[in-house]
């Protein structure tokens, strides 16, 4: 069959800099299931609405698959109807986030045919399978669907691929990569830095998801991988396609941007023993978590051409720290960002502003926080994503989900106010946080 599988538009101020990992990977099963697959990746090449539709008229797919964070939907619920249209008789498939977390959502407001719930691997090789030879798609685990009579039926919860080893490498070829090569995964923000021991200039820049999951339950995080369900790729495995990119790409840096790189210690040692054998001309960075860096790994990472670790440092509260469930201390963060820097890495850091239960302490001991580890860098709002403990306990607040889901545009705007802040009260606080100046009453 022919497939077209479509990487939905996301974070349109920023220039598409990772390519669609899973999508790519499911492209790749595909493939070797015997379609024949095309991707055509929105995000990257961003069209217009009128561009996207003359493309799609031009082609021709027996099903089409669409990827997308929940912060798609708006998208979608355009797109859906428009490949309904140009394609009548191809059936439509969602997946991703959007799908996992509010699979009756995405029904009720779309005419998605079949949503795959999970990880979509086996799922979807399974689906297409049973839609090119006329099966029955109830009984395909991870699979929700519309019957011939419109209701919609929910198949068995699919378990998680245990061996990420067994998962192909992305479909590079199928993906404009010369505009992904071009853009630095995380920008040229840590070029140059204070923060590094020499000057770094990242050139040719891939992405890698080398984990699913994450071993911690921080209440505003989503899990499309389920609740604490990590897993790992071995340190060969992600050798090896680094390997690919280098030769096939001349890729110069490698960013991966799965949750937590660094929560296993000994796949981690083991990653940059390989890596320093190789001896390749090559820079890379991940997210970490402030409780595993310690100075003895930071420098074995150094030492291997890891430049850039991302940490969630979310508050400069303790308070904060404990409602949100993260199992951390300020004074671990602290000293990560003070190791990491010793090391010769630049520690990149987020905050989180406006959480439940933030009050005028909470913000000035994140700006004291900020001011003495001399960090600059603006807050993004607590944000409640279906699917999250934040979300479950924010549901009062949220009386039009419809609304609601819309309103989360490109995961960077103000949605809800989560505080006993009036609005202008708390934008002035936020900017205070932002710009590192104590408000009034501090």
């Amino acid at each position: 069959m022919k497939i077209l599988l479509i990487n939905s538009p996301i974070r349109l101020n920023a220039k598409p800099n990772c390519i669609p990992y899973g999508l790519a990977v499911i492209a790749s099963i595909l493939r070797k299931d015997g379609h024949d697959v095309e991707i055509f990746d929105i995000n990257a090449l961003r069209l217009s609405k009128e561009e996207m539709l003359g493309v799609l008229r031009l082609k021709k797919w027996d099903v089409s698959g669409i990827s997308g964070l929940i912060t798609t939907f708006l998208f979608q619920e355009w797109l859906i109807p428009e490949l309904k249209i140009i394609n009548p008789k191809a059936p439509v498939i969602s997946g991703g986030g959007l799908a996992t977390s509010m699979p009756k959502f995405l029904f009720k407001n779309t005419e998605a045919d079949i949503a795959v719930v999970g990880e979509g691997e086996k799922t979807m090789s399974e689906l297409l399978f049973a839609l090119e030879n006329g099966n029955p798609l109830k009984g395909i685990a991870g699979a929700w669907f519309r019957d011939s009579s419109g209701d919609i039926i929910a198949n068995s919860t699919r378990d998680n691929v245990k061996k990420l080893d067994d998962l192909p490498f992305p479909a590079w070829d199928l993906l404009p990569m010369d505009i992904y090569l071009e853009n630095a995964v995380w920008g040229d923000a840590a070029n140059n830095s204070s923060g590094f021991k020499k000057n770094v200039k990242i050139t040719k820049s891939m992405n890698i998801i080398s984990s699913r999951g994450c071993p911690f339950s921080c209440n505003y995080c989503y899990h499309l991988f389920g609740k604490s369900s990590y897993r790992f790729r071995s340190a060969q495995n992600i050798i090896d396609e680094i390997d690919i990119l280098i030769n096939k790409y001349d890729v110069g840096f490698i960013g991966f941007v799965d949750d937590n790189m660094m929560a296993s210690e000994k796949r981690l040692l083991e990653f940059c023993s390989l890596l320093k054998a190789k001896n390749w001309d090559l820079t890379w960075g991940c997210h970490g978590r402030v409780t595993s860096a310690k100075p003895e790994i930071l420098s074995k990472m150094a030492e291997t051409g890891c430049v850039w670790i991302g940490y969630g440092i979310e508050s400069g509260s303790q308070k904060i720290l404990d409602l949100m469930n993260k199992k951390a201390s300020v004074k671990q963060a602290k000293e990560a960002i003070k190791n990491t820097r010793a090391s010769g890495i630049y520690p990149n850091t987020t905050f989180i502003f406006g959480y439940p239960g933030e009050t005028v302490d909470t913000i000035c001991e994140s700006i004291e926080f900020k001011k003495e580890m001399e960090i600059d860098c603006t807050s993004f709002f607590a944000t409640p994503y279906p699917g999250t403990d934040l979300y479950m306990h924010s549901k009062l607040l949220i009386q039009d989900t419809e609304k609601y889901i819309k309103s989360l545009g490109d995961a960077t705007d103000f949605c809800i106010n989560l505080t006993g802040f009036d609005d202008e009260m708390l934008f002035y606080l936020k900017k205070c946080q932002d710009n590192n100046h104590f408000p009034a009453g501090c």
